[in-house]
């Protein structure tokens, strides 16, 4: 299968990511960064960059994988003061 992993290198996701190419899986996640595309490389998975901001890429990302595993989580917005 290819999966889409948001998340892919956070606590979970760098966890998971390997085994699902170990499993046999097609791995494809979301990265930010280039640090993050490396990570993933080193892994034995692909990168798409984008942020969980970019509905283009999500839609697309998405509509090319079989599953999607959503790990991401926006610090960020969750824990703005004010809000």
């Amino acid at each position: 299968m290819r999966v889409l992993v948001t998340g892919a290198t956070g606590w979970i996701g760098s966890a998971l990511v390997p085994d699902l190419v170990d499993a046999g899986h097609r791995v494809v996640g979301l990265a930010r960064s280039d640090a993050s595309a490396a990570a993933l490389a080193a892994a034995g998975a692909e990168a798409v960059r984008g942020s969980l901001d970019d509905l283009d890429v999500l839609r697309a990302a998405s509509a090319a994988s079989d599953g999607v595993i959503h790990l991401a989580f926006d610090h960020e917005t969750a824990f703005a003061r004010g809000t």
